[in-house]
Protein backbone atom coordinates (compact mmCIF):
# COMPACT_ATOMS: atom_id res chain seq x y z
CA UNK A 1 0.00 0.00 0.00
CA UNK A 2 2.81 2.40 0.82
CA UNK A 3 4.39 1.67 -2.58
CA UNK A 4 1.09 2.47 -4.30
CA UNK A 5 0.76 5.76 -2.43
CA UNK A 6 4.28 6.80 -3.48
CA UNK A 7 3.61 5.78 -7.10
CA UNK A 8 0.38 7.78 -7.20
CA UNK A 9 2.12 10.76 -5.60
CA UNK A 10 4.88 10.68 -8.21
CA UNK A 11 2.37 10.36 -11.05
CA UNK A 12 0.38 13.30 -9.70
CA UNK A 13 3.57 15.34 -9.40
CA UNK A 14 4.45 14.63 -13.02
CA UNK A 15 1.03 15.75 -14.25
CA UNK A 16 1.18 18.88 -12.14
CA UNK A 17 4.65 19.98 -13.19
CA UNK A 18 4.80 18.87 -16.79
CA UNK A 19 3.27 22.04 -18.21
CA UNK A 20 3.74 25.04 -15.94
CA UNK A 21 5.41 24.43 -12.61
CA UNK A 22 8.96 24.57 -13.97
CA UNK A 23 8.24 27.46 -16.32
CA UNK A 24 8.15 31.21 -15.83
CA UNK A 25 4.53 31.43 -14.59
CA UNK A 26 5.60 30.30 -11.14
CA UNK A 27 8.35 31.24 -8.73
CA UNK A 28 11.00 29.22 -6.94
CA UNK A 29 11.57 29.69 -3.20
CA UNK A 30 14.79 28.48 -1.59
CA UNK A 31 15.60 28.51 2.09
CA UNK A 32 15.04 26.80 5.44
CA UNK A 33 11.78 25.58 6.92
CA UNK A 34 10.87 27.86 9.82
CA UNK A 35 7.65 26.12 10.80
CA UNK A 36 4.90 23.90 9.42
CA UNK A 37 1.44 24.18 10.92
CA UNK A 38 -1.56 22.55 9.29
CA UNK A 39 -1.51 23.48 5.61
CA UNK A 40 0.78 26.46 6.17
CA UNK A 41 4.52 26.30 5.60
CA UNK A 42 6.76 29.20 6.60
CA UNK A 43 10.13 29.40 4.88
CA UNK A 44 13.02 31.63 5.86
CA UNK A 45 14.42 32.39 2.44
CA UNK A 46 18.10 32.51 1.56
CA UNK A 47 17.88 36.29 1.25
CA UNK A 48 16.56 36.64 4.81
CA UNK A 49 12.86 37.14 4.04
CA UNK A 50 9.91 35.10 5.27
CA UNK A 51 7.66 33.31 2.76
CA UNK A 52 4.29 31.80 3.72
CA UNK A 53 3.15 28.94 1.51
CA UNK A 54 -0.19 27.10 1.43
CA UNK A 55 0.75 23.45 0.90
CA UNK A 56 -2.76 21.98 1.00
CA UNK A 57 -2.52 21.02 -2.68
CA UNK A 58 1.24 20.61 -2.92
CA UNK A 59 3.23 17.53 -3.89
CA UNK A 60 6.27 16.60 -1.83
CA UNK A 61 9.64 15.07 -2.62
CA UNK A 62 12.85 14.22 -0.81
CA UNK A 63 16.07 15.45 -2.39
CA UNK A 64 18.73 12.79 -1.87
CA UNK A 65 22.40 12.49 -2.90
CA UNK A 66 23.22 10.78 -6.18
CA UNK A 67 26.29 10.56 -8.43
CA UNK A 68 27.58 10.93 -11.96
CA UNK A 69 27.65 7.16 -12.27
CA UNK A 70 23.85 7.11 -11.83
CA UNK A 71 23.37 9.23 -14.99
CA UNK A 72 23.00 6.52 -17.60
CA UNK A 73 21.67 6.45 -21.13
CA UNK A 74 17.87 6.75 -21.03
CA UNK A 75 17.60 8.37 -17.58
CA UNK A 76 15.33 11.43 -17.32
CA UNK A 77 17.09 14.38 -15.69
CA UNK A 78 16.80 18.09 -15.03
CA UNK A 79 19.85 20.32 -15.05
CA UNK A 80 20.36 24.03 -14.48
CA UNK A 81 23.18 25.34 -16.64
CA UNK A 82 25.31 28.42 -17.20
CA UNK A 83 26.89 29.72 -20.39
CA UNK A 84 26.63 28.60 -23.99
CA UNK A 85 28.86 26.54 -26.27
CA UNK A 86 29.35 24.64 -24.13
CA UNK A 87 26.55 24.79 -21.59
CA UNK A 88 27.91 23.83 -18.16
CA UNK A 89 25.80 22.11 -15.52
CA UNK A 90 25.38 23.87 -12.18
CA UNK A 91 23.55 20.83 -10.81
CA UNK A 92 21.78 17.69 -12.02
CA UNK A 93 18.56 16.15 -10.68
CA UNK A 94 17.67 12.55 -11.54
CA UNK A 95 13.92 11.88 -11.71
CA UNK A 96 12.37 8.52 -10.81
CA UNK A 97 10.75 6.73 -13.73
CA UNK A 98 7.26 7.64 -12.48
CA UNK A 99 8.20 11.33 -12.89
CA UNK A 100 9.54 11.04 -16.45
CA UNK A 101 8.42 14.03 -18.51
CA UNK A 102 8.35 16.47 -15.59
CA UNK A 103 8.99 19.99 -16.91
CA UNK A 104 10.41 18.60 -20.16
CA UNK A 105 12.10 21.17 -22.38
CA UNK A 106 14.69 23.95 -22.32
CA UNK A 107 13.79 27.33 -20.80
CA UNK A 108 14.97 30.19 -18.64
CA UNK A 109 15.55 29.62 -14.95
CA UNK A 110 16.51 32.09 -12.23
CA UNK A 111 19.81 32.85 -10.53
CA UNK A 112 21.20 30.02 -8.42
CA UNK A 113 24.39 29.48 -6.48
CA UNK A 114 27.25 28.25 -8.64
CA UNK A 115 28.71 25.44 -6.54
CA UNK A 116 31.10 24.53 -9.34
CA UNK A 117 33.02 27.76 -8.71
CA UNK A 118 35.16 28.38 -5.66
CA UNK A 119 33.43 31.62 -4.66
CA UNK A 120 29.94 30.11 -4.87
CA UNK A 121 28.39 33.29 -6.29
CA UNK A 122 24.96 33.33 -7.94
CA UNK A 123 24.71 33.12 -11.71
CA UNK A 124 21.84 33.37 -14.19
CA UNK A 125 20.84 29.94 -15.42
CA UNK A 126 18.72 27.97 -17.86
CA UNK A 127 16.92 24.68 -17.17
CA UNK A 128 16.93 21.62 -19.41
CA UNK A 129 14.75 18.63 -18.53
CA UNK A 130 15.00 15.63 -20.79
CA UNK A 131 16.39 12.18 -21.47
CA UNK A 132 20.09 11.41 -21.50
CA UNK A 133 21.10 10.14 -24.94
CA UNK A 134 24.34 8.83 -26.41
CA UNK A 135 26.62 10.27 -23.77
CA UNK A 136 30.09 11.25 -24.84
CA UNK A 137 33.36 11.45 -22.99
CA UNK A 138 35.69 14.46 -22.89
CA UNK A 139 38.71 12.19 -23.03
CA UNK A 140 40.80 12.47 -26.22
CA UNK A 141 39.43 10.28 -29.01
CA UNK A 142 41.71 7.83 -30.73
CA UNK A 143 41.20 5.33 -33.51
CA UNK A 144 41.52 2.26 -31.37
CA UNK A 145 39.17 -0.64 -30.75
CA UNK A 146 40.76 -1.04 -27.31
CA UNK A 147 40.01 2.55 -26.32
CA UNK A 148 36.43 2.35 -27.56
CA UNK A 149 35.88 -0.81 -25.59
CA UNK A 150 37.43 0.43 -22.38
CA UNK A 151 36.03 3.94 -21.96
CA UNK A 152 32.38 3.29 -21.13
CA UNK A 153 29.75 5.89 -22.02
CA UNK A 154 28.38 5.99 -18.46
CA UNK A 155 31.71 6.77 -16.79
CA UNK A 156 33.38 10.09 -16.07
CA UNK A 157 36.15 11.23 -18.36
CA UNK A 158 39.62 12.19 -17.19
CA UNK A 159 39.24 14.69 -14.36
CA UNK A 160 35.69 13.55 -13.63
CA UNK A 161 34.04 15.73 -16.28
CA UNK A 162 31.34 14.38 -18.59
CA UNK A 163 29.39 15.59 -21.58
CA UNK A 164 25.70 14.64 -21.81
CA UNK A 165 23.34 14.91 -24.72
CA UNK A 166 19.91 15.69 -23.24
CA UNK A 167 16.96 15.20 -25.60
CA UNK A 168 13.50 16.72 -25.11
CA UNK A 169 10.31 17.09 -27.09
CA UNK A 170 10.24 15.93 -30.71
CA UNK A 171 13.55 17.32 -31.95
CA UNK A 172 15.14 19.31 -29.12
CA UNK A 173 18.54 18.39 -27.71
CA UNK A 174 21.36 20.09 -25.82
CA UNK A 175 24.95 19.06 -25.14
CA UNK A 176 25.82 19.81 -21.54
CA UNK A 177 29.18 19.50 -19.80
CA UNK A 178 28.89 18.21 -16.23
CA UNK A 179 31.97 19.08 -14.14
CA UNK A 180 32.92 16.78 -11.29
CA UNK A 181 32.14 19.60 -8.84
CA UNK A 182 28.47 19.89 -9.89
CA UNK A 183 26.04 18.60 -7.22
CA UNK A 184 24.16 15.48 -8.36
CA UNK A 185 20.89 14.67 -6.56
CA UNK A 186 17.71 12.66 -7.10
CA UNK A 187 14.02 13.17 -6.31
CA UNK A 188 12.13 10.63 -4.21
CA UNK A 189 8.35 10.98 -3.84
CA UNK A 190 7.36 11.74 -0.24
CA UNK A 191 4.52 13.21 1.82
CA UNK A 192 3.84 16.12 4.15
CA UNK A 193 5.67 14.43 7.03
CA UNK A 194 8.99 15.62 5.57
CA UNK A 195 8.21 19.23 6.57
CA UNK A 196 10.45 19.66 9.61
CA UNK A 197 11.80 22.96 10.98
CA UNK A 198 15.45 23.47 10.12
CA UNK A 199 15.37 21.40 6.92
CA UNK A 200 16.56 22.98 3.68
CA UNK A 201 13.81 23.38 1.12
CA UNK A 202 13.15 24.21 -2.53
CA UNK A 203 9.55 25.11 -3.34
CA UNK A 204 7.75 25.85 -6.58
CA UNK A 205 4.90 28.27 -5.83
CA UNK A 206 2.21 30.19 -7.72
CA UNK A 207 1.51 33.78 -6.77
CA UNK A 208 -0.90 34.85 -9.50
CA UNK A 209 -3.41 37.27 -8.04
CA UNK A 210 -1.95 37.07 -4.55
CA UNK A 211 -2.02 40.28 -2.55
CA UNK A 212 0.79 41.49 -0.35
CA UNK A 213 0.98 39.27 2.70
CA UNK A 214 -1.17 36.54 1.18
CA UNK A 215 0.02 32.95 1.05
CA UNK A 216 1.65 31.61 -2.07
CA UNK A 217 0.15 28.40 -3.44
CA UNK A 218 2.61 25.54 -3.14
CA UNK A 219 2.95 23.26 -6.16
CA UNK A 220 6.08 21.29 -5.28
CA UNK A 221 7.94 21.23 -1.99
CA UNK A 222 11.29 19.42 -2.16
CA UNK A 223 13.17 18.93 1.11
CA UNK A 224 16.82 17.98 1.45
CA UNK A 225 17.19 14.68 3.29
CA UNK A 226 19.56 14.47 6.26
CA UNK A 227 20.60 18.11 6.03
CA UNK A 228 21.14 18.21 2.26
CA UNK A 229 20.59 21.59 0.60
CA UNK A 230 18.62 21.22 -2.67
CA UNK A 231 20.97 22.64 -5.34
CA UNK A 232 18.39 23.46 -8.01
Amino acid sequence: MKHLRITFAAAGLTALLSSTAFAAQVERVRGTIDKAEGSTLTIKTDDGKSETVDVAGAKFAWVVPSSLDAIKDGVFIGTATKGENPMTALEVVLFPEAMRGTGEGHYGWDSITDQTAGAGSKVKSSMTNGTVKAETSNAPKVKSAMTNGTVKADKAASGGERTLTVSYGKDGAKEIVVPSSAPIVAFEAADKAILKPGAKVFAVVAKDGAKDGAKAEGKLVAVGKDGLTPPM
